[in-house]
């Protein structure tokens, strides 16, 4: 995720610098998502984003959703 979403969710990592309109975890257009559906977007990918199911397991994935929640409460 670090790579284009950055360190904090902010969508300004080394290839989100490059690549312009990486969305921030923070951003209206996911904070109000429910967690099924970041599920989603991490499995299947969305927009520019690549789906991540074959090469992030099941349980990390949840991993990252939970990750991306208290991101978006900073």
């Amino acid at each position: 995720c670090l790579h284009c979403h950055g360190d904090q969710g902010m969508g300004d990592g080394p290839v989100g610098k490059i690549f312009q309109g990486v969305t921030p975890y923070n951003s209206r257009a996911v904070a109000d998502k429910s967690e099924g559906h970041l599920f989603h977007v991490i499995t299947h990918g969305k927009g520019r984003m690549g789906a991540h199911g074959s090469q992030v397991s099941v349980e990390d994935r949840w991993k990252i959703v939970r990750f991306v929640q208290t991101l978006q409460k900073q």
